[in-house]
């Protein structure tokens, strides 16, 4: 791992996210964390990312998502009653995922390339349970961005993310651009569980505006709104990061989540009326993207690429087309014309109002 000689251990920092285990592989996940990390180094803390499995994770393969969901359907099938349902849905998981194999794998090899040449991180992986008997003897444990504090659906809270774990006891605990997502504590029950974890929390900062209200208007605690720390890096810090590529004049589509129709439609009648191709990417397991054969555009899909490539298509591409936050945050960064399509929550908005860029969003 690459270590920063200008940290120094006058403070130990733990930092917790959402990195390494993002079922989806998500571009971003190792990034923010990479840069809080980074930014955290730079200002001469010592600052490690703790390698955490969140309670959703569960025994989940990284590398071949499709063996997992077809043992899990073994498992299932064993169970009485049988659960038809969820049998249904692993089959059709598996289904899709089996079609991109070899492309998950090589797609994880990269993710975990950039981790281990990069991060400076723990030796041992822990979850929730097993940080309640752990002493990971840091100063501060910081629990950053990105959505940790959803209430995620048949696991609720993730205590780990609130930093509510027995071995952070009596040490200084910070949020940083915590996020809560569209899945929130909404019922009485689910707000009190929410703010029992956050009132242990000594600093809190959020990514949102929406979040800021949320907490200020149901406790006496006080926040403040951040930025993503992707964005406390500028472009010549991530230039280092962003590969070139050999493919030119082209729209860029990355799209997350929905099926951003919207996003995909506007791309190609763009990209027909400029003359351009379309490079499409998704955090999507889709063996061939989503943009329909007859479409009188050139057009390039990929999915197994890894970090610095994905940095690189976004650097390089004369637009962008997407309905991703950090596919907004690196535009902004990289100085790209982009346009902004549907997204569930509000985080998109937030960001684009935050720079007064609503215009942005088509």
């Amino acid at each position: 791992m690459n270590k920063d000689t200008t940290s120094n251990s006058r403070m130990k920092i733990g930092i917790i996210s959402i990195n390494m285990y993002s079922k989806y592989l998500n571009f971003a996940c190792p990034l923010h964390t990479f840069a809080f990390q980074q930014f955290l180094i730079r200002n001469g803390f010592d600052a490690t990312v703790i390698d955490y499995k969140p309670i959703y994770f569960n025994n989940f393969d990284m590398i071949h998502p499709y063996s997992y969901y077809k043992k899990s359907i073994k498992q299932l099938k064993k169970q009485t009653p049988k659960n038809t349902k969820k049998i249904a849905d692993y089959k059709e998981k598996a289904k899709t995922w089996k079609k991109i194999y070899k492309e998950r794998e090589i797609r994880y090899d990269k993710f975990q390339n950039f981790i281990d040449t990069y991060y400076k991180k723990t030796d041992i992986s822990y979850n929730s349970a097993y940080l309640e008997t752990e002493n990971l003897d840091f100063d501060c444990y910081i629990c950053a961005t990105d959505v940790i504090w959803k209430n995620e659906p048949h696991e609720g809270f993730d205590r780990g993310f609130f930093l509510g774990s027995s071995c952070m006891e009596n040490k200084k605990k910070i949020s940083y651009a915590a996020s809560r997502g569209v899945n929130y504590a909404k019922t009485e029950e689910e707000k009190k569980e929410f703010f029992n974890y956050m009132n242990d929390i000594d600093y809190i900062s959020v990514r949102e505006k929406s979040l800021k209200k949320y907490i200020e208007e149901n406790s006496t605690r006080k926040t403040t709104v951040v930025l993503d720390p992707v964005l406390l890096h500028d472009k010549t810090f991530w230039d280092t990061y962003a590969k070139k590529i050999e493919d030119n004049n082209y729209v860029l589509l990355y799209y997350v989540m929905e099926k951003a129709q919207d996003t995909i439609e506007e791309a190609i009648k763009f990209a027909e009326k400029n003359h351009l191709k379309i490079i499409e990417i998704t955090d999507r397991p889709l063996k061939n993207g989503r943009i329909p054969k007859k479409v009188r555009v050139e057009h390039k899909y990929i999915y197994d690429i890894g970090l610095e490539e994905w940095l690189g298509y976004i650097k390089y591409a004369n637009y962008v087309f997407t309905n991703s936050f950090h596919g907004c945050c690196y535009s902004i960064i990289f100085e790209k014309n982009f346009f902004v399509g549907k997204r569930n929550g509000d985080k998109v908005i937030n960001l684009l109002q935050t720079f007064d860029l609503e215009r942005k969003i088509f």
